[in-house]
């Protein structure tokens, strides 16, 4: 896996409201934590980043800070972004500082390919989750997980444990964990008309709570 890049700038003030102005002159507050490491916080600019990550690896890309004026150099992944509620503008920033020969975990995107028999006779493709948390050395880290359904009929399920083994990559999500399932359209018209059934049911609960609260009132 490439490094890619990135200046950024120490952060020597803390606190709500010198973040507040940070962000208000489009820079956005972060820290750079890891095993055994002392704390770094820095100021990172969105745009930059945000086309930085704008590659096959996605978050899971290995970037090279440089802290500007001095002489700090460090490699990280994009551990966690916390967001506006309203706006989903970063708010503050989370890195993981990688040490040489220690794997980290992360999160890798599953891409599903081909086109499954039972979906050819008539099936439907149930997908409950599209991505795996494996542990690997940082440089095996998988831009994603290519997995073939084409063998897949209807009443097929596909499971964690079904992933055939990655060289050098630990899975570590529930090895029973469903990934996708073909289902016959018939199954999946009963599920909408339960869900829709039991979400008329809860609104008719809901207007009788609410038609003998007015009552007592």
């Amino acid at each position: 896996m490439n490094t890619l890049e990135l200046d950024v700038l120490k952060r020597d003030l803390l606190g709500k409201q010198a973040n507040k102005k940070y962000r208000n002159n489009g820079l956005v507050p972060a820290v750079i934590y890891g095993k055994n490491k002392e704390n770094l916080n820095i100021l990172v600019d969105p745009i930059k980043l945000k086309k930085l990550l704008r590659n096959e690896a996605g978050e899971n890309t290995i970037i090279n800070m440089k802290v500007k004026d001095s002489d700090q150099n460090k490699n990280v992944l994009l551990k966690d972004a916390h967001l506006d509620t309203l706006t989903s503008n970063p708010l503050h920033l989370d890195f993981y500082e990688i040490t040489e020969g220690e794997k980290v975990k992360v999160s890798a995107p599953i891409v599903f390919t081909g086109k499954p028999e039972g979906v050819k006779n008539g099936g439907v493709i149930q997908t409950l989750t599209n991505e795996v948390l494996i542990s690997c050395l940082p440089e095996f880290i998988p831009n994603d997980i290519e997995i073939d359904i084409s063998d897949l009929n209807i009443g097929d399920t596909l499971r964690v444990k079904n992933i055939s083994e990655i060289e050098k990559i630990e899975i570590l999500s529930n090895p029973e964990s469903t990934l996708i399932s073909i289902l016959a359209p018939r199954i999946l018209a009963e599920q909408t008309t339960e869900e829709t059934s039991e979400s008329t049911e809860e609104n008719k609960d809901t207007d009788e709570n609410n038609t003998s609260e007015d009552e007592k009132k």
